[in-house]
């Protein structure tokens, strides 16, 4: 179900409000940092909201179960939906649990993970 402007808004506002935090937490310890120790920080705290932006967006798709089932790449016959499977996928902006349907040739074997 899609999630309103403010629920959004929210999730990322506690989001951002926890990397600040972070931040903060880790300037209190560092009070003489270097260059490389402030990027190497900063990139750390930019994925990990970079990350929130990505799963959200993830989690906001509206085609998660194409209808009808998409065609085996082998045979050709329509892959039965076999239900909502979870898998974690590497993204430029890190790990992001994505939930889709799955489907199955039995004809095959091969198994359908769409991302749309």
């Amino acid at each position: 179900m899609k999630k309103s402007v403010e629920e959004k808004r929210a999730r990322l506002r506690a989001k951002a409000d926890k990397v600040i935090d972070e931040y903060l937490a880790w300037e209190a310890n560092h009070p003489r940092p270097d260059l490389k120790q402030i990027e190497e920080v900063a990139l750390m705290l930019r994925k990990e909201l970079g990350q929130e932006l990505a799963q959200m967006a993830v989690e906001e798709q509206e085609e998660r179960r194409p209808v009808p089932g998409p065609k085996c790449e082998k045979c050709g016959k329509e892959m039965r939906y076999k239900g909502e499977k979870a898998t974690q996928v590497e993204s430029r902006a890190g790990t992001l649990k994505v939930e889709r349907g799955h489907y199955y040739c039995p004809e095959c074997q091969e198994s359908l993970f769409p991302l749309g």
